[in-house]
This record gives C-alpha cells, structure tokens and sequence, in this order.
C-alpha cells in the first residue's frame, strides 16, 4: 500500500509529517492495516518500544505477525463484513514481543477513507496490570469466602438497599433456605423464610424493626425455631471509611448447649427428690454452669491461614489474644502452627491435612496449643483447603477451657454424690430388708407396709446413684469396654437365669424361644448382661400379669440381633422419639407406677453402639413391644458348637 494513499497531499496544514508525528507521540501504541490485506502501513514510537521492533521491521508485514490471540481471526472476519464503520470496535488481544514475550492488550479500532482505500486504526493499551489488579481481587474475594466457609457460624452480609452481599452455606442450611429465595439476593425474602421457621415470630420481627430503626447499633438475641433448634443471633453495622455501608448478621446453634442445659436441670432436680441436704451443692453447680453458659456466649472463634507446612500467614485477633502474641509476631514469620502442637497432637494434624488433601475440608478434632508462656489451651481445631491454593488451609480455633472446667465439675459432683450416697444407702436397704424378711417377728400390717415401701425406694435410690455414675463415665469416657468373643447363647441364658425373680414379683416370666445352633459374638459380657436387665426388666414391668415375654437371638449373617418381646400395652406413638433419651418416661398411671429412673434404656443404647451395634423397638399400642439391639459376629472356630 503506497505512503502517498496513507498521506495524501493536504491543501491545509495536516501534512505527512504532521500526521507521522501525531501518531508517534500518541499516549497510547497505535498501528495502522489496510483493510484488504491486515498490512501494516504504519505504526507509532510506543508501538515499536511495546514490541522490542523497529518501524522498518513492521512496515509491510501482516498483522499476524503482532497479534497471537486465536479470537482476532474471528474479530477481523466480522470487521470485513462492514469495512467502514463510525463507533470504534474494542476487543482484548494479545501481542507477541520480538523477545517472545506476550502482552496482554485492549484494542479500538476505528477506520477511515482515504481516497476511496479504506483503512483501519488500532489503538492498542497494555492491560497486564489491569490482569493482576483483577487476579488479585477474585483471590481476596476467595480468601473471604473460604473464612466465612469455615467458620462454625451462619454468616450474612447486606448493603443498605437490603440486597445481599455474601451467605456461606452454614446460614443456608441452618434457616434451611429453599433456592428459589436465595435467587433474589433480597434481604427480605430471606428474613420472611427465617421468620417463618420461628417458634416467636413476632418477637424476631420487633427486633428486626429495632435495627432498622437504629442502623449504627449492634444487636443479640437467641431465637427458638419450631424445629426446637435454638439460635444466637447477632447482627453488627459494617463501616468502610467511617461511613455505614451495610450489616453483617451472624448465626450460632446453641441446641447442644441448651440440652445440656436442661439435661444438668433434670439431673439436679432429682438429686434434689433424693436427698435435701444437696442443696447447697446443687446450687454451686448451678452458679458454674451459669457461669460457663456467659463465657460461652461472650466468646468468639479464632480465624487462621496457613500453608502444609503449619506457617501462619494469617490469623484474627481473637486468635491472636487467645495464645498471647501481638500483630507484629504474625507479621514476621514467628508463628507456627505445628510447633504450637505438642507431639501427641501430631498425628491428628498430620491426619487432617491428608483428609483436607482428598476432601478438601477436614472433620473438627481436639487438640491443645501451646501459648506463648508454654501452657496448653484445649482447643477444637477445624481446617478446609483455601480456594484456588493446593497447599494453603484456612480454620477455625474454638477455645474449649471452660468447657474442660465444666466437665471437672461435673465429675467431681457426681463422684461426691457416690461417695455420700452409695455407702449409707447400702446400709439402709439392708436394714430394710432384714426388718422385712425377719423370721418370728409380729409387726403391725401398717408397719409392715411401711417397711415394704421404704425398702423398695431405697432400692430404686440405689439404681438411681448407679445410673448416674455410669451415665458420667460415659460421658467422660472412663467406662471400659473390654470386647472379647462370648458365646451369646451362654450369656442370654444366664440373663433370664438372674433375672426371673424380679419378674416373679410381677407373675411374668421368660422364654428363650428362638435362638441359632452357634451364636459367637464380639462384645462386653458384663455390659451385655447390663442390656439385658434394662430391657427384660423394662418388659416384665409392663406386661400383663401371667404373661410371657420371649427372647430371641437372630443370626443375621455378620451380625446378630437379640429381641426382648411383651405382650404389654406397648408405647404410646408420640414418645417413639424420646424412647432412649435421659429421664425419659412415658406419662400415663401406669408408667409413673412401675417407677424407674429413665436413665436405663439411654446407658444401654450408649453400651451397645460402643460395642459397634444398633438399638432400637417397634411397637404398637395395645398390643405390645419388642426392643432389639445388634451385636458383630464373631469368627467360628473348629469344635464350637
């Protein structure tokens, strides 16, 4: 293409040179193609020190030899349908330098007439920094959503509109919002889905009406959802620059807390029925429970980052406070979450990062840290893998101190309860039971009623004492399991064998009716034979009198299933689901007659699913109940029958 159709000869001042001039001091690279055949007819100074190459080299080549993006054949296609064109084309491209390097670019292109030869202009900017300035912002916006992921609360952000800015996927599941709500990205149909799930709904929306009406004021409150979930709700104005840009709503289940809350009131008030002068310290466990529950609530998680290695680049300051170190430490290098672990810990983290390699997350595990005066802070530790990062993890550190300090307590207070209940009860009962059963002895009727009442609650006491003191080695994981192979059949016979007389009283009896020629199993004796009474006792009190009730050992190929059948009147339908809780009962006369704790069948399901088995009944009302539980068979050897 001649210079003379680029430049014509102008009658004004707008020369050749002008023109050459204009574009090699253009702040942006600027090269010039004919329109037939993509030649370079002329390029601008910035453009030749952009590719490392002269102005001579460029004239006369093909555009091709600049441009190595796949996209600009199909952008040049298109522009050759409409050679001449007033608004300019823009598209992203990429240049090849003479040193091989590639050069991110935005280009627009415009065209003019010159002479009836049309050509197009680009004007080319480099946009490599634009690239990392939006690399970086899609990682800081990763890096938040994996802390909010990890956190062990539902988190929701809103900007002043009422749109929502961010959710993890623990508020979506917590409220469970369906998703066609969360398609809107709209506050309030959110808030109408919470508000629907609870139990006060007019409670949650005076304090939704609170916040609103005071947009700068922080707000708390614990909500209970129909469901019986509770929740800790706190919502705080988010600021950027000292100016009010939204709120950020957190979400904690506080359920497991609230049920051993009431679980501890229970346990209290029947420590109470049993002997008055435990007032005074019931009463100082009260006060540390009170006390735990407003440590609890005033406590925040600890937020960490860090790489396999155990390097913390990142940590809040929840976290930091709780270990004793300051910002700066953070910032140089110093810490390290693997030397904070002591060596029995380990094995755990090691375990994590494994689970954190094949599922990306791993499950929240125990362990204690090491503070920077030495001492050791018991800790649940949860970790998942940072999005976009192959060896970088983010987490969360709950403290666990008060938690310990609660379950102390709770030790202590059971274990003073044995000690100043088991001995004088023991003495009691066989007072009790001398004066009963005394030979040659004339009491009254009256009195002998008397002793008869007084000796079978002093027995019912005793069952009491010895159900919370297995309920709190279990808790506290202190009852042994020791699993051997025991010959079910054996041990089954045994269990009617001692436990007939306590179902005379009641006119019943017990009947091994089904069992398989060889039963080997892999389990506890002394706790199966502790099942046993739970269950053939629970199922003598309720049948009828001169009733059967039949025991059944099925042979279910690597398990066995051991069947506890009565012919009583079964349990009502809508206590199914609180059947193996603690202190559950039944109402009805005839529950509260028989008496009980309401700790046995909760200590049982506990043994047998320590043992690897299940538990469970099916019952109709009327016409009786059968409680099952499973145990792993075990291996056969030669000569067992």
């Amino acid at each position: 293409m001649s210079e003379n159709l680029l430049y014509p000869e102008s009658e004004g001042l707008l020369g050749a040179g002008l023109l050459q001039h204009i574009i090699n001091y253009s702040r942006e690279a600027v090269i010039v193609i004919s329109s037939e055949d993509l030649a370079i007819c002329e390029v601008a100074q910035k453009t030749c020190s952009m590719l490392g190459r002269t102005r001579e080299d460029l004239i006369g080549t093909h555009l091709s030899t600049v441009e190595c993006s796949l996209q600009d054949l199909f952008f040049w296609d298109d522009i050759r349908q409409t050679p001449e064109f007033i608004d300019a084309r823009i598209a992203e491209s990429e240049w090849l330098t003479s040193d091989g390097r590639v050069i991110p670019i935005e280009k627009r292109v415009s065209s003019f007439n010159s002479h009836g030869d049309i050509f197009w202009v680009i004007h080319a900017e480099d946009i490599t920094n634009k690239r990392q300035v939006s690399e970086e912002q899609i990682h800081l916006a990763s890096q938040l959503q994996s802390s909010l992921e990890a956190t062990a609360e539902g988190i929701l952000s809103i900007d002043l509109r009422g749109n929502v800015i961010s959710l993890n996927r623990r508020f979506i599941s917590m409220w469970n919002i369906p998703e066609e709500v969360l398609m809107g990205r709209r506050v309030d149909n959110i808030v109408a889905c919470m508000q629907a799930r609870c139990d006060d709904s007019i409670h949650f929306s005076s304090n939704l009406l609170r916040y609103k009406a005071e947009s700068e004021t922080e707000t708390a409150d614990q909500v209970c959802l129909l469901d019986g979930r509770y929740f800790d709700v706190v919502s705080k104005p988010e600021f950027y620059r000292d100016q009010l840009i939204g709120r950020v709503f957190s979400v904690r289940d506080i359920t497991d807390m609230k049920t051993v809350e009431n679980n501890l009131m229970q346990m209290r008030d029947v420590a109470e029925l049993a002997n008055q002068e435990k007032t005074r310290m019931l009463d100082a466990v009260r006060i540390s429970e009170s006390r735990l529950r407003r440590l609890v609530n005033s406590s925040l998680v600890g937020i960490i980052e860090g790489d396999n290695s155990g390097q913390l680049v990142e940590a809040n300051d929840v976290l930091l406070h709780l270990l004793g170190y300051d910002r700066e430490a953070l910032e140089s290098g110093a810490l390290n979450l693997y030397s904070m672990i002591p060596n029995i810990y380990h094995h755990d983290y090691r375990s994590a990062l494994d689970e954190i390699e094949l599922h990306s997350q791993a499950q929240p595990f125990e362990i204690e840290l090491i503070n920077s005066e030495g001492g050791l802070i018991p800790v649940m530790l949860g970790m998942a893998r940072l999005e976009g990062s192959d060896d970088e993890w983010v987490g969360f550190v709950l403290d666990l101190t008060e938690q310990k300090k609660a379950d102390k307590i709770k030790s202590e207070f059971i274990a003073v309860v044995s000690h100043e209940l088991r001995t004088p009860l023991t003495s009691i009962r066989g007072a009790l039971g001398l004066l009963e059963h005394s030979v040659g002895t004339d009491f009254p009727p009256k009195l002998m009623q008397l002793l008869k009442i007084a000796h079978k609650n002093s027995q019912r006491l005793g069952t009491l004492v010895n159900d919370l003191l297995d309920i709190e080695k279990l808790v506290s994981g202190k009852m042994d399991i020791s699993m051997d192979r025991i010959d079910l059949i054996k041990l089954t016979q045994q269990a009617i064998e001692a436990n007939a007389p306590y179902a005379q009283q009641f006119d019943v009896k017990y009947e091994f009716s089904a069992f398989p020629e060889s039963a080997w199993a892999v389990c506890d004796a002394d706790r199966v034979m502790q099942v046993y009474a739970n269950l053939m006792s629970n199922a003598a009190k309720f049948s009828h009198s001169k009733s059967v009730v039949f025991i059944r050992i099925i042979d279910q190929s690597d398990m066995f299933r051991i069947e506890v059948e009565d012919k009583g009147q079964g349990i009502p339908k809508e206590f199914h689901d609180r059947v193996f809780m603690k202190f559950a009962q039944a109402d009805g006369g005839n529950t509260r007659k028989q008496g009980g704790t309401g700790l046995g069948l909760n200590i049982s399901k506990t043994f047998v699913e320590k043992m690897g088995g299940n538990i469970g009944f099916d019952s109709t009302e009327g016409q009786g109940t059968t409680f099952w539980f499973t145990l792993t068979a075990g291996v056969r050897r030669r000569g067992e029958g």
